[in-house]
């Protein structure tokens, strides 16, 4: 057996194994090597093992890393079109969903039909929507179904639920018939959270809701856009913890936008103006990080 020498701190010399001394080199070249092996464990990975939710990308161009899944009935609502897998969305838009609708049910005795959010994984969805990628997005129908209010639906009443326009046929003006105080009260609620970017809602209810509720200051929120006669659109701020999602730029308007802006979507009959060209949407390159939530299998 061979006896190696070492310096104890000043205290004299002591015997060691060599054994001994091969393990602890072993362990020093272990420690060494832990900075290293930390750092190659990315933040993705470390987010996906963990199972933390996180949106990545902007609302047109992203994806959804562990998304949370909006129950298809609840307090105060219930989830419609369930074939089409869009009940998904970031933890603080369902927690968004889930507040509102028991306010709702509360203060107006309403029940809001939820229609799309975000697929599982987020993503581009191949229909008429260019956003709803990142689960910050939720289409909120504004019909206060009859049946709904009373019951549970089906989930083949569901799939047939679309939203009713509250415009007149040629979509100048508000029909009297369809809309009612409980629309603007459930919008009013909805902008108001903190937790709400803006509301996309037709011109024409812009218009409508600057009447009834006129220099309110969440009128700010409610921004006009085409379509959406029959449902509005809630979009929320990305949460910050989520360093990935990319914020949308910034109103640029102060007040309740119920001037000049709103003005400027009209021609002088009170039609609205056609969308321009440069409206058209496009679908954006997406993140480096959402190929491997996507496509897990390395099929991109």
């Amino acid at each position: 057996m061979h006896i190696t020498l070492l310096l104890c701190f000043g205290i004299g010399f002591i015997p060691v194994d060599d054994n001994i001394i091969a393990d602890m080199r072993l362990i020093i070249l272990l420690i060494a090597a832990l900075p290293l092996a930390i750092i190659q464990y990315s933040d993705e990975t470390l987010a996906s093992e963990l199972g933390i939710s996180e949106s990545i990308g902007s609302y047109t161009s992203g994806c959804i890393r562990n998304s949370a899944t909006l129950s298809i009935d609840g307090d105060g609502y219930q989830v419609i079109r369930l074939g089409r897998g869009r009940y998904y969305g970031n933890p603080e838009t369902i927690t968004y969903i889930e507040s509102l609708s028991k306010k709702v049910k509360k203060e107006l005795n309403g029940t809001l039909l939820i229609a799309d959010i975000s697929q599982q994984t987020g993503g581009p969805i191949l229909d008429d929507h260019s956003s709803h990628q990142i689960g910050l997005d939720a289409d909120i129908l504004l019909w206060q179904h009859p049946i709904a209010r009373n019951r549970t639906l089906t989930i083949t009443e569901r799939e047939h639920i679309h939203p009713q326009s509250v415009l007149t046929f040629d979509e100048m003006r508000i029909d009297e018939f369809k809309w009612s105080p409980i629309h603007g009260e459930i919008i009013k609620l909805a902008a108001s959270d903190t937790r709400v970017d803006r509301i996309f809602i037709n011109p024409v209810i812009k218009r409508r809701l600057c009447r009834v509720y006129p220099g309110e200051l969440w009128l700010g929120k409610t921004r006009p856009w085409y379509g959406h006669d029959g449902h509005f659109h809630v979009r929320l701020r990305c949460p910050e913890e989520n360093s990935l999602c990319e914020s949308q730029k910034p109103i640029e308007i102060s007040g309740d936008g119920c001037g000049g802006d709103l003005d400027s979507w009209f021609r002088a009959d009170g039609s609205i103006k056609r969308k321009r060209k440069s409206e058209q949407s496009t679908q954006k390159r997406l993140p480096k990080e959402c190929k491997p939530i996507m496509y897990p299998l390395g099929e991109y």
